[in-house]
C-alpha cells in the first residue's frame, strides 16, 4: 500500500465525530463537498432497476463495479458548465482520470423536472398488496391493501410510493445539479473492470472548488449472491456472508404484468415496517445499526429470510427482487478540526466514500433464483443394439 498523503492538516473524521455530539464548536463551510458511491453488483432481472444497478440488468451472474462521483460547491460556480477531474492511481484501472461535468447554461436538467405522481386520465384499476418482514406465513394484518379503484382521484396513494422516498429523491436531485459536476456523464471514462482497487490516494481538481486530496482504506465489497428457493410454500432467500457488510435489506415485486389491467401487484420488504424506502438506497454504518435495532435492516450475521407464501401466491409465483449489503463509509475534511473547542473550524471541503454490494434475483424460474438462463439440454445419443449398431428413434 502506498503511504498516506503527507498533509498534516488532512484528517479522517472519526465515527464519534460523525454520530456523536460535536460540542459547541463553531464551524464554517464546507466550501465544497465530494461524494464517491462505490457499488458491487451481481445477478440480473428487474430487481436491478429497483436498486439503481442498471449495469446488472440482464447481465447474467457476472459481477460488475459501478462508481458514481459528485462534486458540489456551496456557492454558484463562476464558470459554466462546471468542470472537474478525478485522478486515480494506476491500480484503479480507470485511466489517469475521469472528467467531472455539470450542465451547460440553459440545458434542461432532467432530475429537476417535477415528478408527476398522477396516473393517466383513466381511472386506475387493480390493487397493490404490501407484505413485510421475514415470515413463511404472512402475520395478522398483512397484506396492507391499496385498492386503486376506490381512490377518489387518479393520484398515487400515499403508500404506493413509500413515504419520504419522493421527497428524498427530489432533494438529492436538486443537490446533485446545483453548482455541481459529476461522473458518469457520457463524456469520457469507463466503469472499472475486475482487478480494480480504489485503495490509496485520490485527487480531485475543478474550476469551481478547492483541490481535494484523500486516501481510501476500502475498495469494492465482495459480491452478494442471492438464491431463491420457492419449492415450498414460502420463498426461501439465502445469501453469502459479505465480509465488510454492516447489514442487509431485501425487497421484491410481483404481478407487474397485471399493472393497469385490474390485477393485483405485490410488494415485499424484509423490513419490519412496510415503509422500506430507505433500504433501497445508501445507509451509513451508524444508521444501519439504528435500523437493525428497529428490525428494519437485517444484521450482518443473518444469511436467510423468507418471503411469505401469501405474497408468492398473490404474485403468481414469479417475483423480481433486489438486495443491499450495506458497507463501510469513509469521511474526510480539510483542514483538521482545531484542538481548541473555542476555535472556529473553517472547513474548506469534505469528502465521503460509501460502499455497497447489490444483487438482484428472480423467483419462479427453477434455477435457484439468481436469474441465470436455463442451459440447453444435452442431446442424448441413440441407443445401441446388438453388435453396437445405433437404433434409430431412440436416445440414451
Amino acid at each position: 500500500m502506498r503511504p498516506i498523503f503527507r498533509y498534516t492538516s488532512l484528517v479522517v473524521l472519526s465515527s464519534s465525530l460523525l454520530v456523536g455530539p460535536i460540542s459547541a464548536q463553531k464551524t464554517t463551510g464546507p466550501k465544497a463537498r465530494y461524494e464517491m458511491d462505490v457499488q458491487t453488483m451481481s445477478g440480473m432481472g428487474m430487481g436491478a432497476m429497483m436498486g439503481g444497478g442498471l449495469g446488472a440488468l440482464f447481465g447474467g451472474d457476472g459481477d460488475n463495479y459501478n462508481i458514481d462521483l459528485r462534486l458540489t460547491s456551496a456557492t454558484p460556480a463562476p464558470q459554466q458548465p462546471e468542470k472537474g477531474e478525478h485522478f486515480f492511481l494506476p491500480a484503479a484501472k480507470m485511466g489517469k482520470s475521469v472528467p467531472l461535468l455539470g450542465d451547460a447554461p440553459g440545458q434542461a436538467k432532467e432530475t429537476e423536472r417535477d415528478y408527476d405522481q398522477s396516473y393517466p386520465t383513466e381511472k386506475p384499476k387493480g390493487r397493490l398488496l404490501i407484505f413485510w418482514g421475514c415470515h413463511e406465513k404472512a402475520p395478522k394484518g398483512q397484506p396492507f391493501v391499496i385498492d386503486f379503484s376506490k381512490m377518489p382521484t387518479a393520484k398515487m396513494p400515499p403508500m404506493a410510493i413509500p413515504s419520504g422516498a419522493m421527497a428524498k429523491y427530489q432533494a438529492e436531485a436538486k443537490a446533485r445539479d446545483a453548482n455541481a459536476a459529476w461522473w458518469p456523464n457520457g463524456k469520457g471514462g469507463k466503469q472499472p473492470k475486475s482487478g480494480s482497487t480504489l485503495v490509496g490516494e485520490h485527487r480531485v481538481t475543478s474550476t469551481f472548488t478547492p483541490e481535494i486530496k484523500f486516501s481510501l482504506a476500502n475498495s469494492y465489497m465482495a459480491a452478494l449472491n442471492v438464491s431463491a428457493n420457492d419449492a415450498t410454500g414460502a420463498i426461501q432467500l439465502g445469501w453469502n456472508s459479505v465480509p465488510t457488510a454492516t447489514g442487509y435489506a431485501a425487497w421484491a415485486m410481483g404481478g407487474l404484468d397485471r399493472a393497469g389491467e385490474g390485477g393485483d401487484m405485490v410488494m415485499w420488504t424484509s423490513a419490519a415496517n412496510r415503509d422500506f424506502s430507505d433500504s433501497m438506497g445508501w445507509l451509513s454504518p451508524a444508521e444501519v445499526q439504528k435500523q437493525i435495532g428497529l428490525k428494519n435492516v437485517m444484521p450482518p450475521s443473518q444469511t436467510s429470510c423468507a418471503i411469505p407464501a401469501e405474497a408468492k401466491t398473490a404474485a403468481g409465483g414469479m417475483m423480481f427482487g433486489s438486495m443491499n449489503a450495506f458497507g463501510p463509509e469513509e469521511n474526510f475534511a480539510f483542514p483538521a478540526k482545531p484542538a481548541d473547542p473555542k476555535a472556529v473550524w473553517n472547513i474548506e471541503w469534505t469528502a465521503r466514500a460509501r460502499f455497497q454490494s447489490f444483487a438482484s434475483f428472480m423467483t419462479g424460474m427453477g434455477d435457484g433464483g439468481r436469474g441465470t438462463l436455463p442451459s440447453e439440454p444435452k442431446k442424448k445419443k441413440p441407443c445401441k443394439g446388438p453388435f453396437g449398431v445405433p437404433i434409430p428413434g431412440t436416445s440414451c
